[in-house]
């Protein structure tokens, strides 16, 4: 379905506005079809045109990379070169107390590693914001504005992306540890000591 600007303008509610050079987040709806579009045109002139630009097309990137990929939103098409729509979850986000089951965080983990498994990082996981529980209880990686995305066999995804993947594993910890604290193994919590320790050595604390 071609999706243009004028339509995602007539027909969208803004969820979430950008801040800074990020994107809105707006959900579109044409006829009985929804989609949720990611648009920066409305960042100020300098930003849109220099980092905003960046972002979003490093976003579509990863979500192109990652199509296919179930506990993914798919995307759907490149509206311009400041938008994108891709689909729409029916969710919600992980409460502050809320308690998840094991099995939760078992399919969680393996969205994570099949994330990885196609050089891409995600590296805001400690935003619980950022997953999504969907109507029939399954886990959704959301928001990959702040991730990275590595090609096989380069330099940087031999010696950065193992060091990257680590920081992602230590938000999906961080998460388990407090929605799910029984399901932690002797490993996992000894992982997250770790993590923990070093953490204040990474500059997107």
């Amino acid at each position: 379905m071609k999706v243009t600007r004028k339509e995602i303008e007539k027909n969208s509610v803004c969820l979430v506005q950008g801040r800074i050079a990020k994107p809105d987040l707006n959900r579109v709806e044409i006829g009985d079809q929804r989609f949720m579009a990611k648009d920066v045109r409305r960042r100020p002139f300098f930003l849109r045109w220099t980092l905003s630009l960046w972002l979003i097309q490093q976003e579509w990137k990863i979500y192109c990379r990652l199509k296919g990929v179930r506990g993914i939103p798919q995307p759907i098409e490149r509206i311009d070169r400041f938008a994108f729509v891709m689909e729409y979850i029916q969710g919600r986000a992980v409460g502050r107390d809320e308690k998840l089951s094991p099995s939760f965080f078992s399919n969680l983990e393996t969205i994570l590693k099949e994330v990885h498994a196609r050089g891409v990082v995600h590296l805001d996981l400690r935003h619980k914001g950022n997953i999504l529980i969907s109507e029939d209880g399954s886990p959704f990686l959301i928001d990959f504005n702040s991730g990275f995305l590595f090609r096989e066999g380069g330099l940087l995804r031999r010696y950065l992306f193992p060091l990257l993947r680590w920081v992602d594993y230590g938000g999906f910890l961080k998460l388990k540890e407090r929605a799910s604290p029984s399901s932690m193994t002797p490993e996992e919590i000894s992982f997250l000591k770790r993590f923990n320790r070093l953490r204040k050595l990474w500059i997107f604390n």
